[in-house]
């Protein structure tokens, strides 16, 4: 059963767009790139309500069968009128009753938790979400990485420029590298050792990429790939957050070439440098390499967000207050 009756398709982006990119949520998991990326993985559908976009999820990565979710609401062109909201609100709120789930709404960044306090004073419960936040930086940091902060990562980038001079080459991500694309992916995993939610993370990326990639232009995605002696080694792409901000979905690189990592991401930086001011690099979904690996590139600042439960749901808040 459909949460809401719409599905996420690329002949929906006009429509979408104009509720995600134009009020300031600066949430990465509220693009149209992202939720056509993962609509299939989380079975992402909406409905406009009273002129706020709904849109609701399912995720069982966290050991719940199928549990229902839904975003925070945005409202047509940024301008929120409160009264709307909240009867769109409480038609989310009826939805899942009629389901017989509990309420949860997940992704909602600190600036947005006025609203539903205000709304409806002390009907909800506000649980820290540390595993999604976003890591926020200044593209042109990490397009020059300038300075002491930056040095272990500019080292890095300068052996791989010397050790594979006039081997490699810059070029922009596209389409056409799809099956290329999906045939890295398959030998990086393959040297990982990673089992239980990496692991079925790894294996939910190599669907998305099989799926979103042919459709690389159509989606406004942008992004850069690095070929050695002619081999796909390496790529990142991602799509825009409003008009400052590029949120980067995937970055890849074989790691059989040392410093390839942070050579993918200042190259993917540098593409996008005088076009966006800030590139938020997603979270760490709790994973401590990759939160290890996202702090070391000094993010200026973390989009730190909640998940939102009825304030008299004790089952589902001790489900929900046992993440990390």
């Amino acid at each position: 059963m459909q949460f809401f009756s719409n599905e996420i398709t690329l002949d929906k982006k006009e429509e979408l767009e104009n509720f995600l990119n134009r009020y300031k949520h600066e949430t990465s998991g509220l693009t149209f790139t992202s939720l056509y990326m993962w609509r299939k993985s989380n079975d992402f559908t909406f409905e406009v309500i009273n002129d706020f976009l709904c849109v609701a999820g399912r995720s069982n990565f966290e050991g719940f069968e199928e549990e229902p979710f839904v975003f925070p609401l945005l409202p047509l062109n940024g301008e929120c009128d409160a009264a709307k909201m909240k009867d769109a609100l409480r038609v989310v709120m009826d939805r899942f009753k009629e389901m017989g789930k509990p309420y949860v709404m997940r992704l909602i960044p600190s600036h947005m938790i006025k609203h539903y306090t205000e709304l409806m004073p002390g009907k909800f419960l506000f649980l820290e979400d540390r595993a999604n936040y976003d890591y926020v930086y200044r593209v042109d940091d990490l397009a020059d990485l300038r300075g002491r902060s930056f040095h272990g990562k500019k080292n890095h980038v300068n052996k791989f420029n010397k050790e594979l001079d006039g081997r490699y080459e810059v070029i922009p991500m596209s389409g056409d590298l799809a099956e290329e694309a999906i045939d890295l992916l398959k030998y990086i995993d393959a040297k990982k050792q990673v089992e239980g939610f990496e692991a079925a993370m790894l294996g939910e990326e190599a669907n998305v990429l099989r799926d979103t990639l042919p459709h690389f232009e159509e989606l406004g995605m942008e992004g850069t790939a690095i070929r050695i002696d002619g081999r796909l080694e390496a790529y990142a792409f991602g799509g825009p957050l409003g008009d400052d901000t590029i949120v980067e979905h995937i970055e890849k690189g074989n790691i059989d070439f040392p410093g390839i990592y942070q050579k993918i991401n200042q190259e993917f930086c540098k593409a996008v440098q005088g076009k966006y001011e800030f590139v938020n690099r997603e979270e760490d979904m709790g994973l401590e390499g990759l939160r290890k690996a996202k702090t070391s590139y000094k993010p200026c600042r973390m989009i730190e967000k909640s998940i939102a439960l009825l304030a008299d749901d004790k089952e589902a808040m001790e489900r929900y207050g046992n993440l990390d």
